[in-house]
């Protein structure tokens, strides 16, 4: 009989869980709270060229001081995802999603009725603490619900609420919300939703734990064996260079997510309403790519390789994109580039879990999360600056160009010593 796994110091039997159903329904709830956390993750960036909130919060366009309403979240996003998600382990998954999601729907309410751009700056911040957690809580309820066998699937399924969260949330707030409500009350909309959708729906369908399951004591690793398995990568160099590779692919993503919209607007001329629905079209791609690699990861393996590629691909052509004389061709070859960072992406976790200690996953995992997102904090607002230094959008989108090429010849360099060749 297999077993896994289900929190520290404890093992459930497989055979209680694959009987029960709601697992599924678990996983697409989890799926759920990411695609509306991304709404409220990019709302801000719609409206970076909305005439009334600039205004409102008294910048005009300062590329710098809008970049900066994105930088701010991450931040938080990232020490909160490193220094916060033991909560869930504490208190329990269920309950830790409950409260930071209710969280979420009064920051985004708060935001809505900020009269001042400080105000506003404490409200993503505020966002970005209670979003932290988020993919660790998932993670940790998709490894107690499900079969070892069955946790690529059950992964899937919530992770690829984040290209869909941009794909969705672009258009629905860009072309929709905003032009037919006002940007106020587009932040008391998705605020609503999260109280009233998305809190009701975990609190009904989620549990903490599969009933019925067989707990049997599970011998923990001692501490002088952890110490040993986490030294064991975090002095080696090679190590470093999958770190490095990590933080070119969140400097892209939160740079286009933070930057398309008003690109499509400031530099290529197009209506916001307009804007929203061609910046989905590359986060679409970005779906399509993520689905694609890990089916190619399973079906080739050679994982530094494919993530290699992808990210070449996708810093040659962003790079082909700005040089494009229309708007669509621009997406066009932009959709591309973001095809190739999701190609890159599954390929890139699963060789982490290859080269990562078993006994230290999770610890080598947080380093990827949280380096990557501290420094691809800083993406949304030297993109900014740059374009207020130079007057050039495609002078700042240069960063989305040389960020995955970064990313391309680390992992290309680790593939090269022997780490994770295969």
């Amino acid at each position: 009989m297999d077993q896994i796994t289900s929190y520290p110091g404890e093992i459930i039997d497989d055979a209680a869980e694959v009987a029960q159903p709601r697992r599924w329904w678990i996983a697409v709830v989890l799926l759920a709270t990411i695609v509306f956390g991304f709404f409220d993750r990019i709302s801000v960036a719609v409206l970076f060229s909305w005439v009334p909130f600039q205004d409102a919060m008294g910048t005009g366009f300062n590329p710098a001081k809008l970049g900066l309403l994105m930088s701010v979240f991450l931040f938080a996003y990232a020490l909160s995802a490193i220094f916060l998600s033991f909560v869930g382990d504490m208190f329990g998954q269920k309950r830790s999603l409950v409260v930071s999601t209710t969280i979420w729907g009064i920051a985004m309410a708060g935001m809505g009725a900020a009269a001042t751009y400080p105000i506003m700056l404490v409200g993503r911040a505020l966002l970005g603490v209670a979003e932290g957690p988020q993919f660790s809580f998932a993670a940790s309820l998709v490894k107690r619900w499900f079969p070892k066998r069955e946790h690529g699937r059950a992964n899937s399924i919530w992770l690829v609420g984040s290209p869909l969260g941009s794909a969705i949330g672009f258009p629905l707030i860009g072309s929709f919300l905003v032009p037919n409500f006002g940007w106020r009350e587009s932040f008391y909309i998705l605020g609503a939703v999260n109280l009233l959708v998305v809190v009701p729906l975990l609190l009904l369908v989620v549990k903490e734990r599969p009933t019925g399951a067989a707990i049997i004591a599970a011998p923990k690793p001692s501490r002088a064996d952890y110490k040993a398995a986490v030294m064991s990568f975090m002095t080696d160099w090679k190590f470093w260079l999958l770190v490095v590779y990590n933080v070119g692919t969140l400097i892209y993503l939160w740079g286009l997510n933070s930057w398309l919209p008003t690109y499509l607007v400031k530099s290529r001329g197009i209506n916001l309403q307009s804007a929203g629905l061609l910046s989905s079209l590359p986060f679409a791609m970005m779906f399509i790519g993520e689905v694609a690699g890990a089916l190619m990861c399973d079906k080739v393996g050679r994982h530094a390789l494919i993530a290699a590629c992808g990210m070449t691909v996708a810093g040659v052509m962003m790079y082909l994109g700005t040089q494009m004389a229309t708007a669509n061709g621009a997406v066009l070859l932009m959709g591309v580039s973001t095809l190739g960072w999701g190609i890159a992406i599954p390929t890139f976790f699963a060789l982490a879990l290859r080269v990562l200690p078993k006994d230290a996953v999770a610890f080598g995992v947080g380093i990827f999360n949280g380096v990557g997102n501290l420094v691809g904090a800083l993406a949304p607002v030297l993109i900014g600056t740059i374009i207020a230094q130079t007057g050039s959008f495609d002078s700042g989108l240069l960063v989305l160009v040389a960020a995955p090429l970064m990313s391309a010849c680390c992992i290309t360099l680790a593939m090269k010593v022997g780490y994770g060749a295969k």
